[in-house]
């Protein structure tokens, strides 16, 4: 195993072991830290793609043992916002798979769910995707970004899943987008491994 593999490994391993009733309240506790944080943000303010009542909040759906980020999207819910979530898509059967975003309400959350909700980690063909009437949003539009990691460290170094989705996504956003991980302290390690490439998260809520 490179030091990143072993690193990974040995944080999801850690991750999972938490009891699944401390990862409901830490999980709840890191969507109420960053919720605070919106709302001082843009309580009076309107960013430059939207009004301080229609922010757009980019975010994912947990999978496994990842922070459950949900509160935070029904809280977004709640004020009027719209949330976007990633499908991982192909232009074709035999091209690399990449992470678009696609706006879901809250009936496709919660009762008329797309299946690549349920599968994050499948790509789908992008034009089976745009037959169903999915169309992928422009990373600028977004506000905010919520981002998951396997591991951090007091530097804000951010160890991902190793696809490069969220390296390739990071810098398309807009220079005023409010961008934050999000993970649990058992996700913390004392250095997190990178390279000349790689850069620190703005903001971690951990809990």
């Amino acid at each position: 195993m490179t030091l990143k593999q072993d690193v990974r490994a040995s944080v999801l391993a850690r991750r999972k072991e938490i009891p699944s009733a401390s990862r409901k309240e830490k999980s709840l506790s890191i969507c109420e830290q960053f919720l605070e944080e919106i709302d001082s943000r843009f309580a009076n303010i309107a960013p430059s793609s939207a009004s301080a009542e229609k922010l757009r909040i980019a975010a994912y759906e947990p999978m496994n043992s990842e922070v459950d980020v949900h509160a935070l999207v029904y809280a977004a819910y709640e004020r009027g916002w719209e949330v976007y979530l990633p499908c991982m898509t192909k232009d074709a059967p035999d091209a690399p798979a990449r992470m678009v975003f696609f706006t879901i309400t809250p009936s496709q959350l919660t009762e008329q769910r797309p299946v690549f909700l349920d599968h994050p980690a499948r790509p789908y063909l992008l034009d089976d995707l745009h037959g169903q009437g999915w169309q992928e949003a422009d990373e600028q539009l977004f506000d905010i970004a919520v981002i998951p990691l396997v591991a951090f460290d007091d530097d804000l170094m951010r160890l991902g899943y190793g696809g490069g989705n969220y390296d390739r996504f990071l810098p398309k956003l807009r220079h005023d987008c409010f961008v934050a991980g999000v993970a649990f302290e058992e996700q913390r390690v004392d250095r997190v491994p990178t390279e000349p490439h790689d850069l620190p998260l703005p903001r971690i809520f951990s809990a």
